[in-house]
C-alpha cells in the first residue's frame, strides 16, 4: 500500500484501519488511472501516500457519500440545492487534499515534443547523440 496507518495518522492526526486505507488507495489509483506496481519514481510515492492517506481521512467520516453520491450539476429537493463546479465531476468522490497532491504527479504532468524541420548535416553526421536542430 501507499500508505500505513502510522503514515496515515502522523500526516493527518487520524486513527483509521488497513482496511479504510486499501479502500482509499483503491480510489486514488482509479483517480490517477495507475496501479501501485507501476509507480516506481520515489517522488512520486510520496505524493500517493500523502494522496491516499488525506483520502482515507477524508472517507473516515464520509465514506456513504464517496460511494453513494451522484454526478449532477445541480439537484432540488425540499428547497436544498446541491451544485457542483463545473468540470469538477470528482468534488464529491476525492478529497481536496488528495486532488491536490496528485496533480503533483510525474506521470499527470504536461509533455511536450518539439516538432520542426531536421536538420541534413545534423541528420548525417557521426555524433550520434546530436538533437534534432531546426533550420
Amino acid at each position: 500500500m501507499f500508505a500505513t496507518t502510522t503514515q496515515v495518522f502522523n500526516l493527518t492526526a487520524v486513527n483509521v484501519n488497513e482496511s479504510l486505507i486499501s479502500r482509499a488507495q483503491s480510489i486514488i489509483e482509479v483517480y490517477i488511472g495507475r496501479l501501485e506496481a507501476s509507480v516506481t519514481n520515489t517522488t512520486d510515492l510520496e505524493y500517493l501516500k500523502r494522496a491516499v492517506s488525506y483520502q482515507a481521512a477524508y472517507m473516515l467520516n464520509n465514506e456513504d457519500i464517496v460511494f453513494e453520491q451522484i454526478a449532477a450539476s445541480t439537484i432540488s429537493q425540499n428547497d436544498s440545492v446541491v451544485t457542483f463546479k463545473p468540470g469538477d465531476q470528482n468534488a464529491p468522490w476525492i478529497a481536496p487534499l488528495a486532488i491536490m497532491a496528485c496533480k503533483r504527479l510525474s506521470f499527470l504532468k504536461t509533455r511536450y515534443i518539439r516538432t520542426g524541420k531536421i536538420d541534413p548535416v545534423t541528420l548525417l553526421s557521426d555524433d550520434i547523440d546530436s538533437d534534432w536542430t531546426t533550420i
